[in-house]
């Protein structure tokens, strides 16, 4: 019986060594191309990107053996694009570039974007991803569509323009001196924690809005959808038109 015992404990060991063995070799790591001079980056399909500043260019692709076969990476002039698996195990993407002017993404996975700093941002999120940034730069237009998350953290600039439709969610930090929000659909936004003097607001449909300005807030409010402003501006105009509202705090 204990031998028994011992000769089954012994192939079970082996059993679970060979299996770690192969997940260990279906994992793949592999460099693809890209240079100096890719200031823009676009994704689609399922992958994760890691997207931060460095002096040297670099993309670095890993993933599982299905999922790795399914990733293209391309860069023609100024843009790189890196498609991903259309369903499945997602791979992921570390990609270093010295500077950075716009990210497009009609992905399911996540990606972060640090250390980068500028004049102009432009970002672009569709589809059900997420994306979080995290530099420092003048002016940052966002667009967020389809049912994705859009957190900008740290921001430290002149202003932000931002986008949302469909049923996404835009979250923001830091301070400015102004931000204008078009916000349709069923999306909604947490701006209290960033700090700017004015703040223009067109809502329609049925989203929430959440910001704060310390000297004025221009607010239009067409459809379902609320406001609650902190910081008790000064200069208030408000439109509502529908069964929409206001709240100040």
């Amino acid at each position: 019986m204990q031998f028994f015992h011992a000769g089954a404990l012994a192939a079970a060991l082996t059993l679970a060594a060979a299996a770690s063995a192969g997940a260990a070799d279906d994992h793949l790591s592999e460099t693809r191309s890209v240079d100096a001079n890719a200031q823009r980056v676009r994704l689609d399909g399922a992958i994760d990107l890691r997207l931060r500043q460095g002096a040297v260019p670099s993309l670095v692709i890993s993933g599982g053996r299905r999922a790795m076969s399914a990733v293209t990476t391309e860069q023609h002039g100024d843009t790189i694009s890196i498609g991903g698996p259309a369903r499945g195990a997602r791979a992921r993407a570390d990609l270093t570039l010295p500077a950075l002017r716009e990210v497009s993404s009609d992905n399911v996975g996540f990606t972060e974007v640090s250390g980068f700093a500028g004049d102009e941002l432009d970002l672009s999120l569709e589809g059900a991803g997420s994306m979080r940034v995290n530099c420092t730069y003048r002016v940052v237009s966002a667009s967020l569509g389809g049912v994705g998350s859009l957190d900008l953290e740290g921001v430290l600039g002149e202003g932000i323009e931002l986008e949302l439709r469909g049923a996404g969610y835009a979250r923001l930090s830091g301070r400015a001196k102004w931000l204008k929000a078009d916000l349709g659909g069923l999306g909604g936004l947490d701006a209290h924690q960033f700090q700017v003097d004015s703040v223009n607001i067109d809502l329609n449909g049925l989203g929430n809005a959440t910001v704060m300005a310390r000297q004025s807030a221009r607010l239009r409010l067409d459809g379902m959808g609320s406001v609650i402003v902190y910081g008790k501006p000064a200069n208030r105009s408000v439109r509502v038109e529908g069964l929409g509202k206001v709240s100040w705090k």
